[in-house]
């Protein structure tokens, strides 16, 4: 596995690598200080994933999650020191597949690593999936309302895919958790909160009063087959 870790400081990317060596033996580890040198890396090296590993999401470096999710669509990690939801919601946006709060706890943080590189690159994913007017092509992480097409995250993919294989049926908080990342953690209905808001604004879905991922209260949410844009 070839993972980027990116950092402002060098000794900030030490502690990231040296979790992954010893948690997922064979990691090769390539770091960065600079944004530009970590575009570059991902677009000639190709990693498998990437972590990035900052104070608090801002400027140049929400600038490089931007950047890279022109052209790439490797799974991309924020660990951050801001606990902030709205800082969590912008980096969604702008194509994050997960965000860690400092202090995280290693293990989880290699597991739930596993777990997106797996559903990104999982071998039921070259299917197309067709529900109402959506269009799912989670191979190539792309989803067509109609005819507007939208780029999906692989973290995107595997909840909307999860979701359109169980149309009209409840899908827990805790069968979400396990689609995304392998296993169910305290504070995943919370992560999911965020992931959700931004697929439905991805769709054309009304956050506030939403008519295709529906709100089930205590449990979880469930997809109304879109028959209408």
């Amino acid at each position: 596995m070839d993972l980027l870790v990116v950092a402002p400081k060098q000794e900030d990317t030490d502690s990231p690598a040296a979790i992954f060596k010893m948690l997922w033996p064979g990691t090769n580890v390539v770091t960065s200080t600079s944004s530009q040198e970590a575009l570059s890396i991902v677009e000639k090296r190709h990693p498998d994933f990437m972590l990035l590993n900052i104070a608090s999401p801002s400027g140049a470096w929400l600038d490089l999650i931007r950047d890279i999710r022109l052209f790439s669509a490797v799974p991309l990690v924020v660990v951050s020191n801001d606990a902030n939801e709205s800082t969590m919601v912008r980096s969604f946006e702008l194509g994050a597949d997960d965000y860690f709060v400092k202090p995280y706890k290693p293990l989880e943080l290699v597991l739930r690593t596993k777990a997106i590189i797996k559903r990104a690159n999982g071998s039921n994913e070259g299917e197309s999936l067709v529900v109402g007017l959506l269009r799912l092509h989670a191979l190539l992480h792309r989803v067509y309302v109609g005819d507007k097409e939208v780029s999906l995250t692989p973290t995107e993919n595997n909840i909307l895919r999860h979701m359109m294989e169980n149309v009209g049926h409840i899908v827990t908080y805790s069968s979400l958790a396990q689609q995304v990342w392998g296993d169910d953690y305290p504070d995943a209905s919370a992560t999911l909160k965020v992931y959700i808001k931004r697929l439905r604004q991805k769709l054309g879905d009304d956050c506030k009063r939403p008519s295709m991922i529906l709100n089930e209260t205590g449990l979880g949410y469930r997809l109304v087959k879109p028959i209408q844009s």
